[in-house]
């Protein structure tokens, strides 16, 4: 596991020295600068790779809130954020810009390992997916070294799906329907399911022009994997699927599934 170079800021010498103490107990972690103020800790983050910051809310000069704009602005990636203070009312405020975990002082040495191992974990999510958007542009890129453009044919668009420790090729025509779940998707292929992240607009993007029509807010059918569409109670549809499933149509979207077709 790589370990984690973490950034301490707090203006208080006692709360200061305390952090850095209990982060350095940490076989996972290396604390690369301890800093008093922001000034310092730009200075810090521009000197070397930080992946975590502790910072405190209320300090002198550019305040924590304040300095986590700063690096989500100029670093890519950021730095994940804990924030550390004795303030309630800055939470929301926290969480909007996408902090790792909140630290109301005072708090134990277990509530900071428990921060700690949450930020530790969305860093390596956030590792894992860039990996896999580079696979995937690997993968559905085209080769500069090629003569001539090749006209795309439908069907050749993918997916790449991380499962257990593998990244799982899943292809446009082995995907019978997809589904909005929260904010991720399911990919419904003949024996099993694959969840994606992204939300389901984009998906929807993603597969437009490959044989997908949408059928409701929260679902696209793939039109080769349906059998038949039935009409039901009052109009509505429902897609029957080949090998087994049913998907509804709602009344908003059956004019523009009859209309794919019909072309």
């Amino acid at each position: 596991m790589k370990r984690l170079n973490v950034l301490v800021v707090e203006d208080e010498d006692l709360a200061r020295e305390r952090l850095a103490r209990l982060v350095r107990a940490r076989a996972d972690f290396d604390v690369v600068a301890v800093c008093r103020n922001c000034e310092e800790a730009a200075d810090a983050v521009a000197a070397q790779r930080v992946d975590l910051a502790l910072l405190d809310i209320q300090m002198p000069g550019i305040d924590g809130i304040g300095f986590s704009r700063m690096l989500a602005a100029s670093r890519d990636p950021a730095p994940s954020v804990i924030f550390v203070t004795a303030y309630r009312h800055y939470a929301c405020t926290a969480f909007e810009i996408d902090a790792a975990d909140y630290l109301l002082k005072p708090f134990d040495s277990a509530r900071l390992h428990r921060a700690l191992d949450l930020a530790q974990r969305r860093l390596q999510e956030r590792e894992a997916l860039s990996l896999v958007e580079r696979v995937q542009a690997a993968l559905t890129g085209t080769l500069e070294s090629v003569a001539a453009p090749v006209e795309a044919k439908p069907g050749l668009g993918r997916f790449v799906v991380r499962e257990h420790g593998r990244f799982l090729i899943v292809r446009f025509d082995d995907v019978r329907w997809i589904e909005a779940d929260g904010r991720d998707c399911i990919l419904h292929c003949t024996k099993t399911g694959h969840r994606i992240d992204g939300p389901f607009a984009d998906v929807a993007r993603r597969v437009a022009g490959e044989g997908f029509v949408q059928v409701n807010r929260s679902a696209l059918v793939r039109i080769d994997a349906v059998a038949s569409f039935e009409e039901m109670f009052k109009g509505n549809l429902v897609a029957v699927l080949r090998g087994g499933g049913e998907v509804p149509v709602s009344r908003r979207f059956r004019s523009q599934v009859m209309q794919r077709l019909a072309g």
